[in-house]
């Protein structure tokens, strides 16, 4: 009898998902405006800086980064990571809108997620950052320790689409963002 191998099937980082009705993303401009949001779950724990960082600072964004450079709008590495560590509140041709940290009470959790909205007002986009700590339940180690993975979630705005132009550049824009986050 012939042996089959298994295939592993490849697992898909980054998924496409409804913008939680909750967040700052939600909320912002008109209800008429274009919103998208992705997902990823990484193992572990991480913090919104941290995430802000890592996303600002990747390889997949570099070309980004050198054509604010270019642009005369400064987007360094240690301009991200004084945007991620809360010194600084411009990064590039964005500015930060509003940011929040998640944290409960001893009745209810009033905010599950740290987020932090930027928006570009020359582009008439913005870009949402957010972060969740998952439960994955009791771990197989000898320990018994709980396992923890954190959602990253990036989502975009662009306000009047239609108008604006950014409707042609939808479909790189969101081949784009899926590679953003996978990059993290």
């Amino acid at each position: 009898m012939a042996q089959v191998s298994e295939v592993p099937v490849r697992e898909v980082p980054v998924r496409e998902v409804l913008v939680p009705k909750d967040s700052l993303l939600a909320g912002f401009g008109n209800d008429s405006d274009y919103r998208d949001c992705f997902i990823r779950d990484v193992s572990g724990g991480m913090n919104l800086e941290r995430y802000l960082e890592r996303f600002y600072c990747s390889r997949a964004f570099l070309p980004e980064r050198l054509i604010l450079k270019a642009l005369g709008k400064p987007a360094s590495s240690a301009d991200a990571r004084a945007l991620a560590a809360g010194e600084t509140d411009r990064f590039g041709v964005w500015q930060v809108v509003e940011r929040r940290e998640a944290r409960s009470s001893s009745e209810a959790v009033v905010h599950s997620r740290s987020e932090a909205l930027l928006e570009s007002k020359p582009t008439g986009t913005a870009s949402w950052f957010a972060i969740e700590a998952i439960d994955v339940g009791q771990s197989s180690s000898s320990s018994g320790a709980i396992g923890q993975k954190t959602r990253l979630y990036f989502g975009s705005w662009v306000g009047s689409i239609n108008e604006s132009g950014w409707n042609a550049l939808l479909r790189p824009h969101l081949w784009y963002s899926r590679e953003l986050l996978a990059a993290v």
